[in-house]
């Protein structure tokens, strides 16, 4: 099954939020973008090709030409992380933790058109769409 959750995430001003990374892949801490973001498969004007950048928090997604260049129309809210460790299946193995101290407010057991995702954060806090939901998540009766 696949989920999605969410964290909120709360401090004051003088308080500090220590956060983590939440999976193990901590390519993003030596500059390599390729090894941390997960690709999309994108099919522009008949050329397949699977950026990494795609993976990144921003416009980065759907392309178009313009006069001044290629531009991206598609906001992505979060960000797609790489998973290190896969099965037989090419399902993603990695366990995907929480980024800091938080309360989980939502849970989604269907997630969005996700192909090999399997981590995201944004300013909220945290949304984990990894390809299932523990059993120790339950939703709010």
């Amino acid at each position: 099954m696949f989920g999605a959750c969410t964290l909120s995430l709360s401090a004051s001003a003088r308080d500090t939020v220590d956060i983590v990374l939440p999976t193990d892949n901590d390519a993003l801490f030596s500059g390599d973008g390729a090894a941390f973001y997960q690709y999309v498969e994108r099919d522009y004007k008949g050329a397949k090709s699977t950026p990494w950048e795609g993976g990144r928090y921003g416009f980065v997604r759907d392309p178009v030409d313009t006069a001044g260049g290629t531009i991206y129309t598609r906001f992505h809210e979060g960000i797609d992380i790489r998973p290190l460790h896969r099965d037989a299946q090419g399902d993603p193995l990695d366990e995907v933790r929480a980024i800091a101290d938080g309360k989980v407010v939502h849970v989604n057991p269907i997630a969005g058109r996700h192909h090999g995702l399997y981590g995201s954060w944004n300013k909220p806090g945290a949304r984990a769409s990894p390809f299932g939901i523990g059993p120790d998540v339950q939703p709010p009766i």
